[in-house]
């Protein structure tokens, strides 16, 4: 897929990832719609929860942000492996924050995947967030994690 016809969706998972079923049903959803970048919301994963044990097919990437200590809530993207993207690192400092970047290649493309819950991080702070970030992708000094 060209950056010209650019697939976007999202679907709040609800720990899914999980579920066999569940899973295929995304992949099948996301190759019959020919989605390049699939944002996920509350894939309820932890730190024992390797990705690579996850129902993924060979021909998609996931990037994922885990909460912290806990097995609720957390977010990522499945991207299509035919899309050249560079994760981006943003580090705020702000504490209850679920969000991962990508940086599509060769574009000004920036991507974020972003789980607010009440309980968990306040609008407040999720406002403080995006303004953070919009202020340090607008000067490009955000470092990038292994490119892909």
């Amino acid at each position: 897929s060209t950056l010209h016809n650019l697939s976007i969706g999202h679907c709040n998972i609800q720990g899914g990832l999980l579920n066999l079923g569940k899973s295929t049903h995304l992949t099948q959803l996301i190759r019959r719609e020919e989605i390049d970048i699939m944002s996920l919301n509350e894939l309820n994963l932890d730190a024992t929860v390797d990705t690579s044990s996850l129902n993924i097919p060979s021909s998609l990437s996931l990037i994922r942000c885990d909460r912290p200590n806990s097995s609720r809530g957390g977010c990522g993207m499945i991207i299509n492996k035919k899309l050249s993207f560079t994760e981006l690192l943003i580090d705020s400092k702000l504490k209850n924050i679920e969000a991962v970047w990508i940086r599509l290649k060769n574009s000004n493309i920036n991507i974020c995947s972003f789980y607010r819950s009440d309980n968990y991080c306040t609008v407040d702070n999720f406002i403080d967030y995006m303004n953070f970030c919009m202020h340090k992708l607008k000067k490009k000094k955000v470092p990038t994690a292994t490119l892909r």
